[in-house]
């Protein structure tokens, strides 16, 4: 368990950098590759019934890859300059990760898309399993070692 204590943080190293990768692919592709999954149409389709619609679902979805690479900029360096120097700002901060995923699978369960949402909840569930394991590294009592 120790082991886990000191190095589970890593794993939230790969939460923040599938963020980032997860916000390129939406930057670069936009709405394309997830449109039939939202609406059940081909973007052909879409386009075809409303050309303003398609861009602002699209520019909706590169907004958003912004905003994901972003937060796995701000969590990477949360977690390399605060969390493994046992910085409690830092543990506080990191919970955003799982809350976010958690969010997001409330979110596609509530649009009945299942594939995604799925697997935001499982990455929200270790995240927040990585950081409750941490607690002691960032809750000790003085004089602890």
């Amino acid at each position: 368990m120790l082991w886990l204590q000191r190095h589970g943080w890593w794993g939230l190293v790969v939460f923040a950098a599938a963020a980032t990768l997860r916000g390129f692919i939406d930057l670069t592709s936009g709405v394309t590759y997830q449109a039939e999954d939202l609406t059940g149409k081909s973007i052909a389709q879409i386009t075809a019934e409303s050309v303003a619609g398609f861009r602002l679902s699209d520019f909706t979805v590169r907004t958003g890859g912004v905003y994901l690479i972003a937060l796995g900029v701000i969590a990477g360096a949360t977690l390399l300059f605060g969390f493994r120097r046992d910085q409690r700002w830092a543990w506080w901060a990191m919970w955003t990760l799982p809350a976010l995923a958690i969010s997001g699978s409330l979110l596609d369960f509530g649009f009945g898309i299942t594939g995604p949402g799925t697997s935001s909840s499982i990455v929200g569930g270790l995240g927040a399993a990585i950081l409750l394991i941490s607690v002691p590294r960032f809750f000790r009592q003085p004089g602890d070692h």
